[in-house]
């Protein structure tokens, strides 16, 4: 009889990890799978190594700006100035090399003024109790209007030979250096999100504000560090820009925006159901890059991939809460 539940029970076990990736979080996962073998089917350019490349480079700087938004919403907030923060950082960074300034006090500048987007947003939002949406909206207009001062409205072009653009365009074991270094953050903040106390307060404060108040959070400081956080990450992300662009663009941050809220809500479906998670949003980062590197090489009009990412963040916000609430309900009952 032993010997019969033991090889029932060793069944099962196969039988679970057979269907672990076809579980509801990985779906999205497959959907893209069977969008990018269609990409390949049509278009011979996009199958090859060097395209495959191209799209991880990409990512990397998309990773980078969204990570700090992830926790930000993870917290129960919002972030709309992130990408104009890091339209700052580009231009800011381009506009000391162009003035001689050595490029580690430029990136070091930069680095400071980018993060007091972030300090700025978390004392308003955290200890001021403004809501994000109206701090953040207003931080980000006011890092776009100095931007635009600072670059007399256009871009600022550097060397393309500089070290950012060799971290941007270098290659470690034929693979980006960019995204090697962007996957070493991320599996960095997977551990900080998932084993440690500030992972685990970061999503206590975004499910309920009341009982991580009473368990004696100190909501403020979490709060402030994870719109510092994001400004640090959005700051990174801008220098790398300047180095993939050769210029400090100060109109770029707009392009930004829907990716990245985008990115969040798509990746909170991945991995953990409902929660914003950083490996769910380097996915779904990827994800996004394989739809418009392939609408770009098929020649669909950019508006039709603005259509597609629209209704996808809505479809990704609708399960998200839809799975929030009858998680609810599951707790009440």
């Amino acid at each position: 009889m032993k010997i019969n539940n033991k090889k029932e029970s060793n069944r099962n076990l196969l039988k679970n990890i057979f269907l672990i990736p076809f579980r509801r979080q990985y779906i999205f996962i497959w959907l893209f799978v069977i969008i990018y073998i269609a990409f390949a089917i049509s278009s011979p350019a996009y199958r090859t190594l060097a395209n495959l490349l191209d799209i991880l480079r990409i990512s990397a700087i998309g990773s980078l700006l969204f990570m700090g938004l992830t926790w930000v919403i993870a917290a129960g907030e919002i972030d709309l100035s992130f990408p104009e923060v890091a339209a700052f950082t580009c231009v800011v960074i381009a506009y000391l090399f162009q003035k001689g300034i050595n490029i580690g006090l430029a990136v070091l500048i930069s680095f400071l003024l980018g993060i007091l987007f972030g300090f700025l947003n978390g004392i308003l939002v955290g200890y001021v109790k403004i809501p994000s949406l109206i701090t953040t909206i207003a931080s980000g207009a006011a890092a776009k209007a100095l931007a635009n001062i600072l670059a007399k409205g256009q871009p600022i072009y550097v060397d393309s030979g500089s070290i950012i653009n060799k971290l941007v365009f270098g290659y470690i074991f034929k693979l980006p250096i960019l995204f090697l270094i962007v996957l070493a953050i991320y599996i960095f903040m997977k551990y900080i999100q998932d084993s440690t106390t500030i992972g685990q307060y970061i999503y206590a404060i975004g499910e309920n504000r009341k009982a991580s108040k009473a368990a004696g959070i100190n909501e403020k400081k979490i709060i402030l560090g994870v719109y510092v956080l994001a400004a640090f990450m959005a700051s990174l992300a801008g220098i790398f820009l300047t180095g993939l662009l050769s210029s400090g663009q100060p109109e770029i941050g707009y392009s930004y925006l829907l990716d990245g809220l985008l990115a969040v809500f798509l990746g909170a479906l991945v991995i953990k159901e409902g929660k914003p998670n950083v490996i769910g949003t380097i996915i779904a980062v990827i994800i996004l890059g394989i739809l418009v590197n392939g609408f770009t090489l098929l020649g669909i009009p950019y508006y039709m991939a603005e259509i597609v990412k629209g209704s996808l963040l809505i479809s990704g916000v609708s399960i998200m809460f839809i799975i929030k609430n009858s998680q609810r309900v599951l707790v009440k009952k």
